[in-house]
């Protein structure tokens, strides 16, 4: 009998994965019949893991203590979107995209740890906006007038103490005001993730990183297929009718899209 199984012992050891799951296995309290599925690891973050590091790769498994660290939304169950994030970071830094990166709606600094690493792969800053104080109540009308303040467990010297990293720039005030006198005039990014839950504050984000995003760079938007946050679905739709790339959906819990920046676009 198996007390715990752990996902990334699993991907590292295929050849027992058969053998376990023909029998019962209790996960984080709750039982695993044999007909259970089971989701691998990527390979190059589990089979393949001591070939990407020696390759110099900076993400993975590695990191998922912080990506799971505080956070009330159960992080643990959303590997997905881990993966999801650590695949686009490796994207870019085999490409040899570079610029800066930016998140809209940093909370905890679960996903934020991604692009303060990026940043220090590519010599650049990771600009992580936030109130740090939960939703900010003048967005909190139109289609998002029914949900409810939000978000507010957290602090700027939380989310330092997380990330620690020399590459991040918190940021904290209303978005867009806040990005006076925070951001250079001229920067340009490679990753940028927009995870604000709602319209106002995802149309702004939209607006203004889009056109500076490098071509080849990767607009990350957290919660648009999830059927809660609808803002996000309704700012992402109106925004993208005229431009040519289109999203691209990833299977995480909450439905994650993304677009790469179309390398004719200007």
């Amino acid at each position: 009998m198996i007390d715990e199984l752990n996902i990334f012992d699993l991907a590292d050891n295929r050849l027992q994965i058969q053998e376990r799951l023909n029998r019962r296995l209790f996960v984080r309290g709750r039982t695993l019949q044999r007909e259970s599925y089971v989701s691998h690891v990527p390979d190059r973050y589990s089979a393949k893991y001591q070939k990407y590091l020696a390759g110099g790769g900076s993400f993975g498994k590695h990191l998922v203590e912080k990506f799971i660290a505080g956070n009330r939304y159960n992080n643990s169950g959303d590997l997905s979107r881990f993966f999801f994030l650590s695949l686009a970071c490796d994207q870019l830094l085999k490409e040899g995209i570079r610029g800066d990166a930016a998140e809209l709606g940093v909370y905890r600094g679960n996903t934020g740890i991604f692009l303060a690493k990026l940043a220090e792969q590519t010599g650049g800053k990771a600009y992580l906006f936030d109130t740090y104080e939960g939703f900010p109540e003048q967005d909190l009308n139109g289609i998002d007038s029914n949900k409810e303040f939000e978000f507010d467990d957290t602090s700027v010297a939380s989310v330092k103490s997380l990330i620690a990293s020399d590459s991040a720039v918190y940021v904290k005030g209303y978005f867009p005001e806040s990005i006076k006198g925070n951001l250079p005039d001229h920067s340009t990014f490679c990753l940028v993730h927009i995870d604000c839950d709602l319209y106002f504050p995802c149309k702004a984000a939209l607006e203004y990183f889009y056109p500076r995003i490098v071509p080849g760079g990767f607009l990350i938007m957290h919660d648009y297929s999830s059927l809660y946050w609808d803002g996000i679905e309704r700012a992402v739709d109106e925004f993208l009718k005229d431009k040519s790339e289109s999203v691209i959906p990833v299977p995480d819990k909450s439905g994650t899209v993304a677009i790469r920046k179309s390398k004719a676009s200007r």
